[in-house]
C-alpha cells in the first residue's frame, strides 16, 4: 500500500507542473454514451487557414462531458493526436487515482481498462458496470513537458422503466393486446428487453397458433419495446411484465373481456317482447272469460267483473 501511494505521489509531481487543460464548449453527436464535445471541424485558426499542430494535441472535439446509463459499459474517450513516443494516462479527479497508462491498468478496480480505438485513434476509458458513485471528473493527460490534459465529466443514470396504462387494460376478446414499455434515462438501448405473462416469458413468435410480436426502438434517451398478441383470448388475460436490462420490472394487469355480440343482443330483445305480448294476450283473454260468466243477474255486475278479473289474473301469473 505504502509503495503504491509512493508511486502515485511520484507520478503526479513528475506530471504537475504547468497543466495545459482543454475545456471544451460544443455539444457534439452522441458516440456510443451521450458525449458532449467541442465542435468537430478541423479549423484551428481564424478563418479556418491556420494548420493544426504538429506535436501532440488533443482533437477540437474532444468531449466535454460523456452520459452513461447503469447496465451498460461507460466508454470515455480521449481524442489524443500525432502522440508519438508520447502515452496517454487516466486519472480520477476525486482522489488524483491513476487508473491507466497506455494500456496497462494502474487500480485493483477491475472495472477500468483502456485501449486505443484503430479506427478513431482514440485513448478510451472503459468502465464496465458503472454505478452513480462513479460520477465525477476523469482527466486524460498526454506525457509532454509540461503536461498536457483534458477533463471529462462523467454522469451515470439510473434507467427508470414505464409500462403506459393506468395499472390495468380492457380489452374484447379477439382484439389485438398492444402493450408499450418505455425505458427512461438510457443513452444506450438496454442489452435486451424481456416480457413476462403471469410471470412466464412470453414465447416470441406464435403461440397457441397465434402471432405473437415484439417491437423495440432507440430514440435519444428513451428505448420503447411493444409486444402485440393478435386475437387474443380469455386465457391472455392476467398480469403482464416488462424488465429491461438496466431497469426495475414494471407490470400491468391484463383483461380480456367475453363481448355481447349483436346476435346476442337480437336474441334477448326478441325474448322481451314475446313475454310482454303474452301477458297482453292474458289480460285480454281473463278479461274476456269474466264477462262471459257473469251477468246482470248477479249481486252486482261492476263488483262481479274486477274481482273476477283479477281472479283470473292472479291465477295465470301462479300457473306459469
Amino acid at each position: 500500500m505504502l509503495s503504491s501511494k509512493l508511486f502515485h505521489t511520484a507520478f503526479l509531481l513528475l506530471f504537475a507542473a504547468d497543466v495545459l487543460v482543454v475545456d471544451s464548449k460544443v455539444r457534439g453527436k452522441p458516440n456510443r454514451n451521450k458525449v458532449d464535445s467541442e465542435d468537430s471541424g478541423g479549423n484551428w485558426g481564424e478563418g479556418g487557414n491556420a494548420p493544426p499542430p504538429r506535436g501532440p494535441h488533443f482533437a477540437k472535439d474532444t468531449p466535454k462531458s460523456v452520459l452513461a446509463a447503469v447496465g451498460a459499459p461507460a466508454h470515455i474517450p480521449c481524442k489524443a493526436r500525432n502522440l508519438g513516443a508520447k502515452s496517454v494516462s487516466w486519472i480520477r479527479h476525486k482522489d488524483l487515482h491513476v487508473l491507466t497508462v497506455g494500456s496497462f491498468t494502474f487500480t485493483n478496480d477491475e472495472r477500468f481498462s483502456a485501449h486505443r480505438d484503430p479506427s478513431s485513434g482514440d485513448w478510451v476509458l472503459v468502465l464496465r458496470h458503472p454505478q452513480p458513485s462513479d460520477s465525477g471528473y476523469y482527466e486524460c493527460s498526454i506525457s509532454t513537458k509540461p503536461v498536457t490534459a483534458v477533463s471529462v465529466k462523467l454522469e451515470v443514470v439510473v434507467p427508470s422503466a414505464e409500462l403506459l396504462g393506468d395499472g390495468s387494460v380492457y380489452l374484447d376478446k379477439g382484439s389485438t393486446l398492444n402493450l408499450t414499455c418505455v425505458v427512461h434515462f438510457s443513452p444506450t438501448p438496454p442489452e435486451f428487453i424481456l416480457w413476462y405473462h403471469r410471470d412466464k416469458l412470453v414465447n416470441y413468435g406464435r403461440r397457441g397458433g397465434r402471432e405473437i410480436q415484439v417491437v423495440t426502438e432507440h430514440r435519444g434517451e428513451l428505448t420503447r419495446s411493444s409486444l402485440l398478441v393478435y386475437n387474443a383470448t380469455l386465457l391472455d388475460s392476467g398480469r403482464y411484465s416488462c424488465k429491461p436490462a438496466n431497469a426495475k420490472k414494471v407490470s400491468v394487469v391484463v383483461h380480456v373481456l367475453q363481448s355481447e355480440t349483436p346476435e346476442a343482443m337480437k336474441t334477448t330483445s326478441n325474448g322481451d317482447a314475446l313475454a310482454h305480448n303474452n301477458l297482453i294476450f292474458s289480460v285480454m283473454t281473463a278479461a274476456a272469460f269474466c264477462l262471459l260468466t257473469s251477468s246482470k243477474d248477479d249481486l252486482n255486475f261492476y263488483k262481479v267483473v274486477p274481482w273476477c278479473l283479477h281472479f283470473r289474473l292472479f291465477s295465470l301469473f301462479t300457473n306459469r
